[in-house]
């Protein structure tokens, strides 16, 4: 038998049976850490760390494109933060990310988003018409060169009002040399966005890639 230990906000701490192989630590009914039959531990979220983390994987096949649902951005956070680490199985991918709209069709016109960048040699690049946030350099996919990049996210899902994207990355071009950029990114319309897509501009992303998505606590 294993057990839920529940602390719950009516009835105070509550020890529940159950069949499900782990003991989970919950607050008021929502697992916030669980312990395993084989002893690991893994964590939602630790109190005071103002991250709560939501999904991620490492890819165990090539894929298209990965794909995070309005059922995991969900209403309870206004801000998030993304983190992927990606390979290109075509050489000299360049990573591409991309929004859905509130009947959750992918985003992908050059009327959707504005954006403002700097890449590596101090080019500048602003465009009011894009149909993503590109990275414009494109990622090699010989040993030793990926792309990591780093979003923050806020009001995904505010209908009010425009996503805004900040976004920094590192990775190594074709040749095997650094590239870096940053830069800011918004919709360019406010709506409840119903999910978010990562992929390459052409080909698939490489089995071994990563990524994690967390929400922000206020």
């Amino acid at each position: 038998m294993t057990c839920k230990l529940n602390a719950d906000t009516s009835d105070g701490l509550k020890i529940v049976s159950d069949t499900s192989g782990a003991i989970d630590f919950q607050s008021n009914g929502s697992t916030k850490m669980s312990m395993d039959a084989s002893g690991n531990l893994t964590a939602n979220s630790f109190v005071g760390t103002g991250l709560v983390k939501l999904a991620g994987e490492t890819l165990t096949s090539d894929a298209s494109s990965i794909e995070i649902s309005a059922s995991t951005l969900t209403t309870s956070y206004t801000n998030y933060e993304l983190y992927a680490n990606l390979k290109p199985v075509t050489d000299g991918g360049i990573v591409f990310l991309r929004l859905r709209d509130s009947s959750a069709s992918l985003l992908n016109t050059v009327s959707d988003y504005s954006i403002k960048a700097n890449r590596g040699g101090g080019t500048t690049f602003d465009d009011t018409t894009v149909s993503a946030l590109t990275l414009v350099s494109g990622t090699g996919n010989a040993s030793g060169e990926n792309e990591f990049v780093k979003y923050t996210i806020g009001d995904i899902r505010t209908s009010d009002r425009r996503c805004c994207i900040l976004y920094s990355s590192t990775g190594t071009t074709t040749a095997g040399s650094i590239h870096t950029g940053y830069g800011v990114f918004m919709t360019n319309s406010a709506q409840d966005n119903q999910g978010i897509q990562l992929t390459f501009h052409s080909g698939d992303i490489k089995s071994g890639s990563s990524y994690a998505l967390y929400g922000v606590k206020a």
